[in-house]
């Protein structure tokens, strides 16, 4: 690692040796083809949900507390959600370049690249440079390595959350008031844009507790904190739900009302959970260091590296216990629990006294989370064809025109990339003649048929006048045709 005596300055920044030179390396390495569609293979819908927000802040309403989505049919589209933070980023950057999706590729990747460098930081404050350093190559090559750059608002806001941390701890420590400032506006935008985020404050019970830090400080501390939840409970306690009464509900979900439904729901999907628990986050080597790395902790009675792991990890369970068997499709949920294992493993691995080896077990463990997530970084050849939607629905109809959609409630990636308003319905729905006649009383012009979701045959065929049909879609008129 370098030493006092190394380079300083940029220069520090071209060693090897130095952190930065890893993030800035691992931050170009994710600039790869960031400009493709959001059609990788995982989870475009949760990209394309979150862009439609934006687009609707750069197309018809700026106001941040209001994010429209598409699909809710004739209404406002006015809808309850996450905090738009990231939506709202890339429709500021949008009105300087003209609106782009990749915009928010990019946003999140600068955010999660510096939540890396601050969670460095963090650990370097109280441990040393070796478990500093092979915890944040161990994090940003995680399960990170991927969702860093996908657009929506886990890795960002949990990235928030880690560089509110370490101003906290900065400001229990030197006491200046920017430094609480900080915390609280970095804490609250990171709630409020993923509340799960907030776990990863939760390690801040410790020094709270330490008596070397003055009562003053841990005071303003404590009440910036509460600051945070006041703000995040105002928006998913109070204002989510009124923006529910616009008329679209169904759009964002708290889990399972209850938390015995959950542990029924984990209980029946127990071995898949468990394989989302200790594959997904650091693959099969990471694990290995990572279950390593707490047993030592645990048999070295290193109470305070174990509490650091164990409280926001016990946050996240209760989460889980709230979510059921979400975890399973929606894996993304993981990512706000990886930075507190990639801590306890990079603190195992720091006391390897051989520094080679330990060097060698990280880049091993870097390579192998890397390499399983390389297929994410191109379009994927069953959402391909979704890129050509808006060129096709142009030939036949107008924007404001409404469309109906087969592609099931929950994916709006055909109504985004048709870049028309409408519904979004499952294909037994649209095959009932008298839903699509109350359909046409509200003014809905078109039938889309997507022939295949997910690998899933979804193509019907209705008794209307086609209008077009490809390989991978066919398009109805729903009334008279009028172009």
């Amino acid at each position: 690692m370098a030493s006092d005596a190394g380079p300083t300055g940029w220069k520090k920044v071209l060693d090897y040796r130095d952190i930065r030179f890893w993030l800035v390396l691992l931050f170009v390495m994710r600039l790869y083809a960031i400009y493709l569609p959001p059609l990788e293979h995982q989870h475009p819908w949760r990209q394309t949900d979150g862009l439609m927000i934006a687009r609707n802040f750069f197309e018809r309403d700026a106001n941040i507390l209001y994010p429209r989505v598409d699909i809710a049919g004739d209404k406002t589209g006015i809808t309850g959600s996450e905090f738009p933070l990231l939506n709202y980023l890339i429709y500021l950057v949008s009105t300087l370049f003209g609106y782009q999706h990749w915009y928010g590729r990019l946003i999140v990747l600068i955010v999660s690249t510096l939540g890396s460098y601050f969670f460095y930081r963090t650990i370097r404050m109280y441990y040393s440079e070796s478990v500093a350093f092979s915890s944040t190559i161990l994090l940003t090559a995680s399960y990170w390595f991927s969702y860093s750059r996908k657009i929506f608002p886990d890795c960002l806001s949990a990235a928030l959350c880690l560089m509110a941390l370490y101003l906290a701890l900065t400001y229990l420590e030197k006491g200046k008031p920017h430094h609480i400032l900080l915390y609280m506006a970095l804490g609250a935008l990171g709630g409020l844009s993923k509340i799960s985020s907030l776990l990863l404050l939760s390690v801040l019970i410790i020094p709270m507790c330490a008596r070397h830090f003055p009562l003053e400080r841990k005071g303003w501390v404590a009440a910036t904190s509460g600051g945070i939840l006041i703000c995040v409970g105002w928006w998913y306690l109070i204002w989510m739900p009124y923006l529910n009464t616009f008329g679209y509900g169904n759009h964002f979900t708290t889990g399972c009302p209850l938390f015995n439904m959950g542990w029924e729901e984990i209980r029946a999907n127990f071995t898949a959970i468990l394989r989302r628990l200790y594959f997904l986050p650091m693959k099969y080597l990471g694990f290995v260091a990572f279950a390593a790395s707490l047993i030592y902790v645990l048999y070295k009675k290193q109470w305070i590296v174990f509490a650091l792991f164990i409280i926001p990890y016990a946050c996240f369970l209760i989460v889980l216990l709230k979510t059921g068997k979400s975890i399973v499709i929606d894996q993304y949920y993981i990512l706000t629990v990886i930075p507190v294992m990639a801590f306890i493993s990079g603190f195992g691995l720091g006391q390897i006294p051989i520094k080679w080896v330990m060097w060698l077990v990280v880049f091993a463990i870097a390579v192998e989370n890397i390499g399983d997530q390389v297929y994410d970084f191109r379009v994927h050849k069953m959402f391909a064809p979704y890129a050509d939607l808006e060129s096709i629905v142009d030939r036949f109809s107008d924007r404001q025109d409404l469309f109906v959609i087969n592609s099931a409630p929950h994916n709006p990636t055909p109504m985004y990339f048709a870049h028309r308003r409408g519904w979004t319905v499952s294909p037994a729905e649209i095959q009932n003649p008298s839903f699509l006649a109350d359909l046409k009383s509200k003014n809905c012009k078109f039938v889309l048929v997507c022939k295949e979701i997910y690998h899933e045959n979804f193509d019907v065929r209705l008794d209307l006048p086609q209008l077009y049909e490809s390989e991978h879609f066919r398009i109805y008129a729903l009334g008279d045709y009028k172009k």
